[in-house]
């Protein structure tokens, strides 16, 4: 892992390939070893990105300060970033979960220098802090799956629409090791203060790159139906809500139309340039 300084935070990253930038910002608990496992496979045929995948303050090796307590703080602290990485250069951005209210506030923020933006199952929160979200269900069950967990993965087959031994072993391998890692001190204190960036709480101008806005039709986590709220804003986005997927939408639940549409997006901004 490399590091940047930035408001006195050592903001560690993982920088992989060539080319055009494109920050990936992960989503709550996680870090950017699980957004690698989603997103590095595309590349195998998608040359000429230079992928940034950040660990935000306090995830992975990035330490957060005790004054770090709001997402205001941290569009400030992302908009620093992306200066100290990238300066004037344009780049793409991606963001899963939390991290896709990030990448919104850097487009709003920063739409002539970003390339497109890309929005995985992103959490939008409403102006009260609530986020509409539909009842879980698991509409394939494999209770066999599911013999050997350990006390923090008890969690798992409630939150799979697709229950299955693969996506046991997949977020055992690449989601745990970030959720422990994840400082619950921070996590707390964020979430007693739980709202979104002051640059979200009107509508954008219309964003004139390619986007894509991607949902889980079964994702109980951060649901669907407030990402279609983006449209007007993103009139080059692909939207696409697939069902059969959750919050675990990527290597978890429906990889081959994740990747595909992932790829899509990469390649109609290539075209753009």
């Amino acid at each position: 892992m490399n590091t940047v300084e930035v408001q006195g935070i050592p903001i560690a990253y993982q920088e992989v390939g060539e080319g055009r930038p494109l920050l990936v910002i992960h989503g709550w608990q996680g870090d950017h070893r699980y957004m690698m496992a989603d997103l590095e496979e595309v590349f195998d045929d998608s040359p000429g990105w230079r992928r940034v995948y950040i660990d935000l303050p306090g995830h992975g090796t990035t330490p957060a300060p005790d004054w770090l307590r709001n997402p205001n703080q941290m569009v400030d602290i992302l908009i620093e970033l992306v200066i100290a990485l990238f300066g004037e250069e344009p780049f793409a951005v991606a963001g899963n979960s939390w991290g896709g209210m990030f990448s919104l506030a850097l487009v709003r923020l920063l739409p002539e220098q970003v390339l497109g933006a890309g929005f995985l199952v992103p959490y939008l929160l409403d102006a009260a802090g609530n986020v509409d979200t539909p009842t879980h269900v698991t509409i394939i069950t494999a209770p066999e799956a599911f013999d050997d967990l350990e006390p923090d993965e008890e969690w798992i087959p409630e939150r799979l629409v697709e229950q299955s031994r693969r996506a046991v072993e997949l977020i055992r391998r690449d989601d745990m090791p970030s959720i422990r890692d994840a400082d619950q001190a921070f996590l707390h204190r964020y979430e007693s203060e739980r709202q979104r960036p002051a640059i979200l709480d009107s509508t954008g101008i219309p964003f004139l790159r390619p986007s894509l806005i991607l949902t889980g039709r079964q994702d109980a986590t951060v649901g669907f139906a407030a990402a279609y709220n983006l449209l007007e804003e993103f009139p080059r986005a692909t939207f696409a809500t697939l069902d059969l997927a959750g919050h675990w939408l990527g290597r978890v639940e429906r990889p081959d139309p994740f990747r595909a549409l992932v790829r899509d997006w990469l390649g109609r901004m290539q075209v753009d340039q």
